[in-house]
């Protein structure tokens, strides 16, 4: 072979990151004969993944315009930068995009975009696309790339080490090194469209396909109450042409909703029972958060003294409970004023070790009332189960109650502080789990529960989806009368879903014409319906990282990205970077951000940093 030669088989945010990567260090690192060659596989080559620039406006991203760019930043990189380049929000505006009066359509009129606005998921694929073509337009002379739409359906090793990667189509490339970077691939539970015979639709998207086959009138039971659910709800509403007009007293306060006559009747269950947090009214983040217990150092100290592996809830749940109650005090004090603020700092900083530290929360939950963080984020608490009107009475209040402390937002809202060290430490519990961090029966549970609480916590949807959600449950459209984990099952005869409690005092049933899941389940290695993890799995070039688990079904890798296969080596020509990892390694669900360390890219630094390294000489 002659230069470095690597494919990238995925083409969304994740395989972005690695081209780019690709690109700029080419710059500074040739291959000895001086060429660099980058064939792209993916049916698109668009670079939207995910983000399909046909989606309607009414999805939404659940991640500010101002925290989403492609751009690497020192924090992610250090000095192997190739320029700046916008965020989503300064190229949103800088082509003169507003939001419309609806609230969510962006186009030429309207109102200006903020920073703290959540924008529809397609105008993110079209700066997904934008990236894609800045970056090949600054690509060197010396490096060459070809763009196959198409999927990859094998990998194999050549004699010479190399990689044949097998098309669609049954053509190949042969290249030195690659890539995968699939997104969420199907597996066989979820990935196929409705179907009529048993009326089920069993993945939530693309929508609004997927509802394509509900009718008007019908009843649609929705399983989960997260965000999905949620853009399932405004497909059935606002996708049909109904409208939510905004009250005019409270942002909190439910907006009116006009109905199409297009809706059908919606039930909500979720095996929780617990609706998730909202996102603030205005999400605007601060200053990283500032650990006080729950610090790499900590985790040190656990590791050495258990001499492996940690459990999560028994050396780290405490720690991360305590740092909730500190983040809690911490916003409180703040909201008091400057020296109530400086006067907690000077208490923390000179409390010596973490049971002082305990004794003055303990003094502050006895002078200014008890937070208690471990019921904060179970969600249960004072949960009605007399009957149906009981529950759904306690869901809403949950709602209400949790869009008034979303109005204060993470500055002004001790609560959504307190929860939110869950986001803004994600990178130590990354310290914590990744890589074998913790028992095999600790991560079963951590995936299993706690994962599951994390999310409710703090990837919620939008602050307006929960308000639109209280409107449409006063208006008779969304019913949420089950309680926790009802029983669901299917009436062939009947031709029918039925949907019963098994926790209210008074059991309550209903029957609904179609069932449709609210969740995105990872994707999965021994369930795949992807032709090349299917192969590669099967050829035992890849394994599951805990073969015998309920909750994790992804990919095994090493701490540099590699895969590992069935014999237990690293395949060392190959990364694999996304979802397909999560198990392995935690939370890869998420773009890049701006200004700080950020996984996606980061990783996808170390990992091209890694290969020029094993195939090349420095320029001179």
């Amino acid at each position: 072979m002659t230069g470095t030669s690597v494919a990238i088989v995925g083409l969304g945010s994740r395989g972005l990151s690695v081209l780019e990567r690709v690109v700029t260090l080419s710059r500074t690192t040739a291959a000895t004969t001086g060429g660099v060659r980058v064939e792209l596989i993916d049916p698109d080559c668009d670079g939207a993944g995910v983000h399909g620039t046909g989606q309607p406006d009414y999805l939404l991203l659940n991640t500010t315009c101002g925290q989403v760019s492609m751009f690497p930043d020192p924090p992610s990189v250090g000095d192997d930068l190739a320029g700046s380049g916008p965020s989503l929000y300064e190229w949103v505006t800088g082509r003169g995009l507003r939001i419309g009066e609806d609230g969510f359509t962006v186009g030429p009129s309207g109102r200006a975009i903020r920073p703290t606005d959540f924008l529809p998921r397609r105008v993110l694929g079209e700066y997904l696309g934008w990236f894609l073509r800045h970056v090949l337009a600054a690509a060197p002379s010396h490096l060459q790339v070809t763009m196959h739409r198409t999927t990859a359906v094998d990998i194999r090793s050549e004699l010479d080490g190399s990689l044949a990667i097998e098309l669609a189509g049954g053509s190949e490339v042969q290249v030195g090194y690659a890539f995968l970077t699939t997104g969420y691939t199907p597996n066989a539970a979820t990935g196929t469209g409705p179907d009529p015979g048993s009326r089920i639709i069993p993945a939530p998207y693309p929508l609004p396909e997927q509802l394509g086959l509900v009718a008007p009138a019908e009843t649609v039971a929705i399983g989960g109450f997260g965000l999905s659910a949620m853009d399932l709800l405004s497909s059935l509403t606002v996708g049909r042409g109904g409208r939510f007009v905004p009250a005019p007293d409270s942002p909190a306060a439910p907006p009116a909703y006009f109905p199409s006559g297009r809706e059908p009747r919606v039930l909500m269950f979720a095996r929780s029972g617990v609706p998730c947090r909202a996102r603030p009214l205005v999400t605007q983040f601060g200053p990283k958060y500032r650990p006080v217990v729950l610090t790499t150092a900590q985790i040190d100290r656990l590791r050495a003294a258990r001499g492996g592996p940690l459990d999560f809830d028994a050396d780290v749940l405490p720690l991360v409970f305590t740092e909730m109650r500190i983040a809690y005090r911490r916003c409180q004090a703040r909201c008091t004023g400057t020296p109530a603020a400086q006067v907690l700092e000077q208490a923390l900083a000179g409390a010596a070790g973490p049971a002082e530290i305990e004794r003055l929360l303990d003094e502050l939950d006895a002078r200014l009332g008890r937070f208690d963080p471990a019921a904060t984020f179970d969600g249960t608490s004072g949960m009605a189960l007399d009957d149906r009107d009981a529950y759904q009475g306690w869901l809403a209040e949950v709602l209400r109650e949790d869009l008034a402390e979303g109005v204060l937002g993470f500055a002004g809202s001790p609560v959504k502080a307190g929860l939110d060290i869950l986001r803004d430490l994600r990178d130590t519990i990354r310290y914590i789990v990744d890589f074998g961090g913790l028992t095999d029966a600790s991560l079963e549970v951590f995936n299993g529960t706690t994962v599951p609480l994390m999310n409710r916590a703090v990837v919620g949807p939008q602050f307006e989806r929960h308000t639109e959600l209280l409107a449409l449950m006063a208006a008779g459209i969304v019913s949420v009368p089950f309680g926790p984990a009802p029983k669901v099952s299917w009436d062939g005869e009947a031709g029918r879903w039925t949907i019963a409690s098994t926790r209210l005092g008074v059991p309550h049933r209903e029957t609904a014409d179609w069932l449709v899941s609210g969740h995105v389940d990872l994707p999965a290695v021994e369930s795949s319906l992807s032709p090349l993890i299917r192969t590669l799995h099967r050829n035992g070039w890849i394994r599951p990282f805990r073969a015998d688990s309920r909750y994790v079904s992804g990919i095994d890798v090493d701490a540099d990205q590699h895969p590992v296969d069935a014999s237990g080596r690293s395949q060392s020509r190959l990364w694999v970077l996304g979802p397909i990892c999560e198990g392995a390694t935690f939370y890869n669900n998420l773009v890049p951000s701006p200004g700080v360390y950020s996984r996606p890219i980061a990783d996808a630094h170390r990992c091209v940093t890694a290969m020029f390294a094993a195939d090349r000489v420095p320029v001179g």
